[in-house]
């Protein structure tokens, strides 16, 4: 009778073990090779510091095909594919990636959007993705944005020196346009811009959401504007003394950005969070010389069903002593809604700058959601910006308030209409641009 229990235990214990393993097999995989085909150009290991994921690592079928839209996104092959095969023994896999390579430069739309710097379309690009087949992405493309039009040579390099850091490189040629109000005058003056941007971000570790930069660039800004069709020249001192001349500017530059939403397009829970340190000094070769910090926060919360509330607050400081195409504006669709644009700033920028926001978001068409094309915004907006010196106070704060549309588009992605009217004085506007204000 022991003899027959202690047989059934064993039996039973051997079971469990083995299924628990099948469990554990059915739900996940080892995987112990991997295999590249098709890649005549580039190297395997362009294609292994893209995957997710190396040999020896545990993982389920849907994070193995992760690895896959990895690849798809890069945009420098025509076709991936995945064959997974059976490996030594149950549990394991040896997985055959097949590409397919693009060997003609390519062009390309761009839409994008920066959390930090606004909305840009790029209507076409011509791309030498992955020319050497090193991986490195190459575009020359022009692009338009908040009153800016850039001509730009991009270069990245993934993983230089076989390290986590990606190379940026940067030659650039733009035109901004700087609003000035004189006078009860709305004058446009056209800032041209060009120079070079160098780069470096972690893929890994603390240091993943930091970019470091270093810029040389060169401004030779209009010495006259436009205002009503005529030439405009009265300039204030503190504009005046930067026009006539082109400037040499230098500047180190330090980018923070985590982002905790649980969806970047549409986000319906979670918190994002970005700072920009920037300083110019005459140690770099620049002839002028400022300090800038930005710091945006913003958080978003389902309340219920799909009705979500967006709310985001903005600082931004500034030396006093900084030209003014390097400091803050304030007013328009993209900054403090049912202002025109630019229009609530001292005369030449201010130095100090505040914005707060806060958005009731529900969709009006459901399918697709969250990928949907129709959606509603109430909102409400406050904002100061302010020369040094001045401290900010209630009656610094100029407010507004409305309703808006958000209309997803291809290529463009969200397309915003707004309505919005000032709180103070003033009648409502109906303003246009991309993008969420936040």
């Amino acid at each position: 009778m022991k003899i027959i229990q202690s047989f059934l235990l064993i039996f039973l214990f051997l079971a469990q073990i083995g299924f628990t393993q099948i469990v554990a097999l059915k739900n996940k995989f080892i995987i112990e090779n991997i295999s590249i085909e098709g890649n005549s150009k580039s190297g395997d290991y362009v294609i292994l510091e893209n995957l997710p994921y190396a040999i020896g690592d545990t993982l389920s079928e849907e994070e193995i095909n992760s690895g896959i839209e990895n690849l798809k996104s890069l945009e420098i092959f025509s076709a991936v594919r995945l064959q997974p095969r059976a490996g030594s023994e149950a549990g394991k896999l040896h997985l055959i990636i097949s590409v397919e390579e693009r060997y003609w430069p390519h062009l390309r739309f761009k839409g994008g959007f920066s959390e930090l710097d606004g909305w840009s379309v790029t209507p076409i690009s011509l791309n030498l993705d992955n020319i050497f087949g090193m991986g490195n992405f190459t575009d020359l493309g022009l692009t338009f944005g908040d009153r800016v039009t850039r001509l730009d040579l991009n270069y990245i390099n993934p993983n230089i020196f076989d390290s986590d850091l990606d190379f940026y490189f940067s030659f650039y040629a733009h035109n901004q346009e700087i609003l000035h109000y004189i006078e009860g005058q709305r004058i446009i003056q056209n800032v041209p811009q060009g120079g070079i941007d160098l780069g470096f971000k972690a893929r890994q570790g603390f240091f993943k959401a930091f970019k470091f930069g270093i810029s040389s660039y060169t401004i030779n800004a209009d010495s006259v504007a436009r205002v009503g069709g005529k030439d405009f020249v009265d300039f204030t001192p503190n504009v005046a003394f930067y026009v006539g001349q082109p400037w040499k500017a230098a500047a180190f530059t330090v980018s923070f950005n985590l982002d905790k939403r649980d969806q970047a397009y549409y986000p319906a829970n979670g918190w994002w969070l970005g700072a920009r340190f920037t300083q110019a000094a005459r140690q770099l070769g620049s002839q002028i010389k400022f300090t800038r910090f930005i710091f945006d926060a913003r958080a978003y919360h389902t309340l219920f069903a799909q009705v979500v509330l967006a709310g985001r607050v903005k600082m931004g400081v500034i030396s006093d002593e900084a030209p003014f195409w390097e400091k803050f504006y304030l007013g328009g669709p993209n900054s403090l809604r049912g202002f025109s644009d630019r229009s609530l700033s001292p005369s030449g920028g201010g130095d100090r700058l505040y914005q707060a926001g806060i958005e009731l978001r529900f969709p009006i068409t459901a399918k697709h959601y969250p990928q949907h094309f129709l959606s509603g915004v109430i909102f409400l907006d406050s904002g100061a910006n302010l020369p040094a010196g001045q401290q900010i106070d209630l009656n610094s704060l100029y407010n507004s308030a409305g309703f808006g549309l958000r209309f997803r588009l291809p290529f463009l992605g969200i397309v915003r209409m707004d309505l919005a009217y000032p709180l103070d004085a003033g009648e409502g506007k109906l303003q246009f641009s991309l993008g969420h204000t936040f």
